[in-house]
């Protein structure tokens, strides 16, 4: 295994946590089982895993194939659009283990803060799902518990009647999306922030601006984009198909980005989609 994959974040509550993760990708479903064996034979033991049922079987599979153990993996589990509610979202994360056979998730988030769903019922589901979190926090089901896709406005309402604070907000966050407001409050509290591309990339990657910086620092587009979630503070959350890209990961711990170089690729055009309001959108 790679040492410097296994470099790891400590949380709030003392978790550690793998500071590169291999995000899985639940729309291509046919691949998941061999992206994840080619993940973990790459050296990643984080896997970021998606709300979804067969997603979460396959692999499942790929784990117990892998021959790696439980206690080497990091599983972070999450919680559907259709399941927020203080007894749904119990079930959901037992469904979820039992799904992945194990008696834990390492981290579990709620995947979307406002989902239509529910929205007439916002202000109190919200409220009610985290209080199922942090039952899930106390019984030991969950290590450490958090958020996904949540803008500052969620996360605050969250804190603001929390028993137990957030441990991650997982976000899109790469050059040209900064996400100031959401990771700046993210970081006042003390959460943990999780980035990652969005899933259609490529005219991220191919930009002509990455593509400076790559041949400036001697690397490639796809690392750039992790080594700026580094100079960020974030955890990054990678995808990939290809075992000697995957294996080139450990780079982005090779070096850093300038201050003035950060600044540029914050406000570079945004080659991804425009941000998503989780209040008005349809889902």
């Amino acid at each position: 295994m790679a040492s410097k994959i296994e470099k790891i974040i400590q949380l709030h509550n003392g978790i550690k946590i793998p500071a590169l993760g291999y995000r899985i990708d639940k729309d291509h479903k046919d691949q998941i089982y061999d992206h994840v064996l080619t993940a973990v034979k790459a050296g990643f033991r984080h896997f970021d895993l998606p709300c979804d049922p067969e997603a979460e079987k396959i692999a499942a599979q790929a784990f117990a194939d892998s021959g790696v153990r439980r206690y080497e993996l990091f599983l972070t589990m999450k919680l559907s659009n259709e399941e927020h509610g203080y007894n749904r979202a119990l079930h959901a994360l037992d469904h979820s283990l039992k799904r992945l056979g194990t008696d834990y998730a390492d981290l579990y988030l709620i995947n979307w803060p406002n989902p239509v769903k529910f929205r007439s019922q916002y202000e109190t589901i919200s409220i009610e799902t985290w209080r199922a979190l942090e039952e899930m926090y106390k019984s030991g089901k969950a290590h450490a518990i958090g958020l996904a896709n949540f803008e500052s406005r969620h996360i605050e309402h969250i804190l603001s009647q929390a028993e137990i604070a957030p441990m991650v907000n997982q976000a899109r966050i790469y050059p040209g999306f900064p996400f100031s407001d959401n990771l700046n409050c993210a970081d006042e509290h003390k959460i943990q922030t999780e980035g990652f591309l969005p899933p259609d990339h490529d005219p991220i990657l191919n930009s002509r601006e990455l593509e400076i910086f790559a041949k400036k620092y001697n690397t490639t587009p796809w690392i750039i984009c992790i080594r700026y979630l580094f100079e960020k503070g974030c955890i990054a959350l990678c995808q990939g198909s290809d075992l000697s890209e995957l294996s080139q990961a450990e780079k982005a711990f090779d070096f850093t980005i300038s201050e003035e170089d950060m600044k540029y690729l914050d406000v570079m055009k945004n080659y991804g989609p425009d941000n998503i309001n989780p209040d008005t959108c349809d889902f």
